[in-house]
């Protein structure tokens, strides 16, 4: 929708319908990109997650990710399965997991994120960089101002 046809719908005068139809075409331009690779994007997220986090534990994902621990159990089984992840004892903590990425799922991510990363700016080029870093800061800010409403299944 553009302001050209902003009377489409009865919500386009709302900032939050305007950023859902953001994310909903963000996350189409990007699943598409997934569907090329080894992973879809929620496994993206937690391996890109798992591979900066010092040692993080299945719970701890789930926590920042803001993904639902009972899924994050099923996400991670199939990373495992995948062979890019290995859940290893926590020396501290006989009871937990770490989840540790493996040396190929370096590889593969340093590809998917290249992917996306392409996949992002075809679909930004139509905004400036000064633009597309002001959308940026702002969402990076009210999503920081929000971090209980993140959660996702």
């Amino acid at each position: 929708m553009s302001e050209a046809n902003e009377g489409a719908s009865p919500l386009w005068h709302l900032t939050g319908f305007r950023l859902i139809k953001l994310g909903e075409l963000v996350q189409a331009a990007t699943v598409s990109v997934f569907g090329a690779l080894e992973l879809n994007a929620r496994q993206f997220h937690v391996l890109a997650a798992a591979a900066t986090m010092a040692e993080p534990s299945q719970q701890e994902l789930s926590r920042s990710l803001g993904i639902d621990p009972n899924v994050m159990v099923g996400v991670v089984d199939e990373l495992e399965r995948l062979g890019l992840v290995e859940r290893v004892r926590n020396p501290q903590d006989r009871r937990r997991y770490i989840v540790t990425p493996t040396l190929r799922a370096l590889e593969v991510l340093a590809r998917v994120r290249a992917a996306v990363e392409r996949a992002e700016q075809e679909f930004f080029a139509g905004v400036s960089e000064e633009e597309r870093l002001v959308l940026h800061e702002l969402a990076g800010r009210l999503v920081g101002q929000h971090p209980q409403v993140t959660k996702t299944e």
